[in-house]
């Protein structure tokens, strides 16, 4: 491992996943600085989700290397990767509908202390405070005796994203997460993502469809097409970048 890969937050080296006959990540290279803010972008079937499934031990890659703060993936399963620092979410929301948002959060302190088999009341009653605190920060906390089934779809992808929080990740992977959202809750999360990785000095990594909040938020842009990275750049530079404007951005790239 060189100098390089251990001062970086994510490296992914040569990346490869197929499918059968469907290549979905073809030799994939990416270097994230820590603290930084990287948009992931491209058409459907450019590979972003599977990257992120790759990244976060959902998927095992065929060829390539990953390396997150420079210790290097090898067949980790989700629940290791988590360990080393990477929280992730999804592109549906994965609550447990039936609880309240309070129970929701309990559980996900529960589980990152490694007491998911343990549900002791003394254990619980410890884990109140740090529960609260993250509602609070994700601004649930007036919701915590609801159960999820009756909050608003953005409201659970808020939680979902505390819950993630409650892994104490380095890491960020955000798969879609204004995904079917309001135009203004949409904006109302991001700023709240951001708001919090800056806060704890979160590396983050989104896969995002609205170009408006990748604009907003990303420090950094990658731009995948037919399974490899097509561009990387400053959203100004991938703005005018007119390669990318034919296949992905169109008439918005010059918002």
């Amino acid at each position: 491992m060189n100098a390089e890969v251990a001062n970086l937050a994510l490296s992914v080296r040569g990346l490869r996943k197929r499918f059968g006959d469907f290549v979905a990540l073809d030799g994939v290279n990416m270097s994230v600085n820590r603290g930084e803010v990287r948009a992931v972008i491209g058409p459907n079937g450019a590979g972003k989700t599977t990257l992120i499934n790759v990244l976060s031990g959902h998927y095992v890659a065929d060829a390539g290397d990953v390396y997150v703060e420079g210790k290097r993936l090898k067949r980790q399963y989700p629940h290791q990767v988590s360990r080393l620092g990477v929280g992730r979410t999804f592109q549906i929301s994965s609550t447990f509908r039936r609880m309240t948002v309070y129970d929701n959060m309990l559980c996900a302190h529960n589980a990152a202390q490694g007491n998911w088999l343990s549900l002791k009341v003394s254990k619980l009653r410890n884990l109140r405070d740090l529960v609260m605190r993250d509602l609070q920060t994700i601004r649930l906390n007036h919701l915590a005796t609801q159960v999820v089934d009756d909050i608003s779809h953005g409201d659970r992808k808020r939680l979902e994203f505390g819950m993630v929080l409650a892994t104490q990740p380095q890491l960020l992977l955000l798969d879609e997460p204004t995904a079917g959202m309001g135009l203004s809750e949409r904006h109302e999360l991001i700023d709240l993502v951001l708001d919090v990785s800056r806060e704890r000095g979160l590396t983050l990594l989104f896969v995002e469809h609205d170009i408006d909040v990748v604009f907003k938020a990303a420090e950094q842009i990658t731009v995948m097409a037919l399974g490899k990275v097509f561009a990387e750049g400053t959203p100004a530079e991938i703005a005018q970048n007119s390669d990318v404007q034919e296949i992905y951005l169109g008439k918005k790239a010059s918002c």
